[in-house]
């Protein structure tokens, strides 16, 4: 059965089309059940690698993994889920500073990822313990690290195991696959808000609209710096997303402009001894502010749409300004 996904992927230009998202959940579940072996799955994902793959073959693998995430993640009772899987390398990950100050606030805060094997990039997993950020491995120490601080970090193998052989696929055959797409989309706390980073510019309709048919009731998707989930503060940023109003569900696009115009792009050091030393004043650095208040803001007005831009902006700046240094 599984071959017959490949034919109606792989036929010829006029042959072949792409599947629909029932018939993405069948493959994916079919070798999650073993029915399939991980070579037809490789093969699959790479003739929609070529293509790039649609939002609804996105949505049908996000359904067939969410069935292997054990329910009590749903329990959490998090406000906010944050996928990091990209790893930084031109910056630090702000994201997590920027977390930091949403979590003072009373925001509970779900960050996840998986701590790729990367002698380039630097994990937002590797930084958060020296930030005061637990690692939770179950989901009794989720919620015992968010009801004491209001944020955590999930390992990708704490919640979804089966994952992880997929996405070392992308060290194998050299490209990423759909399923660093989808690992973004696992939302596995079920969080009512969803922020995503994409690294190539486009994905993040496809995020959105695969967003929409699954069930995502808030969620933002924009390419972040190096491909994670926090603003680029010298450029103009894309904010694809779905929100839901009045129990009505629909697919948004909508523009930040450039925040730092004529800011220097130089790198800086990328560790978390860098970014706690910003966190507690020691080191003043003007990117990183910026990043951090952008991505703040950009949650803000997820959480409250009617809010305009610069509210969202200067309240994020106060909330920043105002943190807790010692926290």
């Amino acid at each position: 059965m599984f071959s017959e996904y490949i034919k109606l992927t792989g036929r010829g230009e006029k042959g072949r089309r792409s599947l629909t998202q029932t018939e993405a959940y069948d493959a994916l579940s079919s070798y999650l059940k073993g029915d399939a072996e991980l070579l037809q799955l490789a093969v699959l994902l790479m003739l929609q690698r070529v293509r790039c793959e649609t939002n609804e073959e996105a949505a049908g693998y996000i359904e067939a993994l969410r069935e292997r995430i054990n329910p009590q993640w749903k329990s959490l009772n998090a406000d906010l889920d944050w996928p990091c899987f990209a790893g930084k390398k031109r910056q630090p990950p702000w994201l997590i500073l920027a977390a930091k100050v949403l979590a003072a606030q009373g925001t509970r805060i779900v960050l996840h990822g998986y701590n790729a094997v990367d002698a380039i990039k630097y994990q937002v997993e590797t930084a958060c313990p020296s930030l005061g950020i637990k690692l939770a491995h179950t989901p009794e120490q989720a919620k015992q690290y968010l009801d004491e601080f209001n944020i955590c970090y999930l390992p990708l193998e704490s919640y979804c195991p089966e994952l992880l052989p997929l996405l070392d696929l992308r060290e194998k055959v050299g490209l990423r696959t759909p399923l660093n797409t989808v690992a973004r989309s696992l939302n596995p706390t079920q969080a009512p808000y969803a922020i995503h980073g994409v690294f190539h510019k486009s994905y993040e309709k496809l995020h959105a609209q695969a967003a929409l048919l699954t069930s995502e009731t808030n969620m933002i998707a924009f390419k972040g710096e190096g491909g994670e989930s926090e603003i680029n503060p010298r450029v103009s940023t894309d904010i694809c997303g779905v929100q839901t109003i009045a129990g009505k569900t629909t697919y948004f696009e909508q523009e930040w402009p450039t925040f730092l115009n004529e800011a220097s792009g130089a790198h800086t050091e990328v560790s978390a001894e860098y970014l706690k030393k910003v966190w507690q004043g020691e080191t003043q650095d003007t990117y990183g502010d910026a990043a951090v208040i952008c991505t703040i803001a950009v949650v803000l007005k997820q959480f409250e749409p009617a809010k305009s831009q610069s509210d969202c902006l200067l309240l994020a700046e106060q909330y920043w300004l105002q943190r807790n240094r010692d926290a």
